[in-house]
C-alpha cells in the first residue's frame, strides 16, 4: 500500500497545516473533518485538502497537489488529472501538461495559495 499525507490550505485563517487527523465517512469514503494543531475538529470546508504527489523534487522537498514547481526557465502547477487518475504538471500560462516525474528535475518554488502572484 502506498503512502499517503497531507496538508491543508485553511481559507479562512490563511495559513498552511499539517493536519493531525483528518476524518472520512465510512460510507462514502469522503473526508468532512480535520484536525490541526491547536484546534479541535473542524469542518473540511474549511480547508482546502492537498495530496502528496508521491514525489520529491530535487532537493528532496515533498511535492504536493497546488504546488508550483520550476523545471528551468518554465513554472508548473501540481494539478490531479480526474480521467487518468494521476497527477500532472501543468505549465502556467497555459493548457500544456507533462508527466509528474519530471518534478525529480525542477525544485518547488511555492503553491497557488501562498505564491498567487506567480500563479
Amino acid at each position: 500500500m502506498r503512502e499517503l499525507k497531507f496538508r491543508v490550505w485553511d481559507k479562512v485563517m490563511k495559513k498552511m497545516f499539517k493536519p493531525q487527523a483528518i476524518s472520512f465517512d465510512i460510507q462514502s469514503s469522503v473526508p468532512f473533518a480535520v484536525s490541526v494543531p491547536g484546534r479541535s475538529w473542524e469542518p473540511v470546508g474549511k480547508f482546502e485538502l492537498l495530496q502528496w504527489t508521491g514525489f520529491s523534487d530535487e532537493n528532496g522537498i515533498d511535492v504536493y497537489e497546488a504546488d508550483l514547481v520550476q523545471l528551468s526557465s518554465d513554472i508548473y502547477k501540481i494539478v490531479w488529472n480526474k480521467t487518468l487518475a494521476t497527477f500532472e504538471l501543468e505549465e502556467l500560462g497555459s493548457s500544456s501538461r507533462c508527466n509528474i516525474s519530471a518534478i525529480t528535475s525542477g525544485g518547488v518554488i511555492g503553491n497557488e495559495f501562498q505564491n498567487g502572484i506567480l500563479y
